[in-house]
């Protein structure tokens, strides 16, 4: 059963928590692994992760007799343990083409999954934000569940495209004047998604469709043990200082 148990774990934490849930729902009222128990597996994870979740499927394999609800309920038990835990939780989030060497989870699914739960506060800090639609629409949403929403940007300029600054009227915009600025050709280059001081994706990737869908970007997805928190302050010293000005 061990080989079992280090496939549900590594599979966990390879995963977002709606993949975990989804997965473990298409195991769960199964009396036994099966084709259309294996289809189903697949429907619900990310091509990515197919590796990892065909090594599962072989160690349950190895468990004759094993019903799902079992193994449904050890995935949920390893997610639970994994949030639990005091340290952070370190994943590699990516845009372009995947790696047989080590797994990993894009950049557009992360941050919708992020957005779509936070439930207190969502900060996005990007060099630019345009042509993405669907994050907007999840800020929207997030907004109207009385999220507070905040785009930190190089400029305003940098809202072009995909709307332009009417589709972020909404949030709270802030950008880094020139003028404040030494040397004056230093850029705001960083990005970042923030999620309730919780959690942060740090991330190549500008909010833009092709970052987030085409290029090849990298980033880390860190959740708990107090990174987001950090971050969060800090972009909350750069606005309180004056630093970082609200433009919207």
């Amino acid at each position: 059963m061990s080989g079992l148990a280090e496939a549900v774990s590594r599979l966990v934490r390879e995963l977002g928590d709606a993949h975990v849930a989804a997965l473990a729902e298409a195991y769960r009222g199964t009396a036994s692994l099966s084709a259309a128990t294996r289809a189903a597996a697949r429907a619900a994870v990310p091509v990515p992760h197919h590796d990892h979740l065909d090594r599962l499927h072989r160690r349950w394999a190895e468990c004759e007799g094993l019903p799902g609800s079992a193994v449904a309920l050890a995935l949920e038990a390893a997610r639970s343990t994994w949030h639990g835990s005091d340290g952070p939780h370190v994943e590699v989030v990516v845009t372009g083409p995947g790696s047989h060497v080590a797994p990993v989870r894009l950049t557009s699914e992360v941050v919708g999954q992020l957005v779509d739960g936070a439930t207190k506060r969502v900060t996005m800090v990007s060099y630019a934000a345009y042509g993405m639609p669907i994050v907007i629409a999840a800020l929207h949403a997030a907004r109207a569940r009385g999220v507070e929403v905040s785009l930190i940007l190089e400029s305003p300029e940098k809202l072009a495209g995909g709307g332009g600054a009417d589709a972020y009227a909404a949030f709270r915009v802030y950008h880094w004047p020139l003028e404040r600025r030494d040397p004056p050709e230093a850029a705001l280059h960083a990005k970042a998604v923030i999620v309730d001081s919780r959690d942060v994706l740090l991330t190549s990737a500008n909010m833009t469709a092709a970052a987030y869908d085409r290029n090849i970007e990298l980033g880390v997805l860190c959740r708990g043990g107090g990174v987001a928190a950090q971050v969060q302050h800090h972009f909350d010293a750069l606005i309180s200082e004056g630093v970082l000005e609200r433009v919207v």
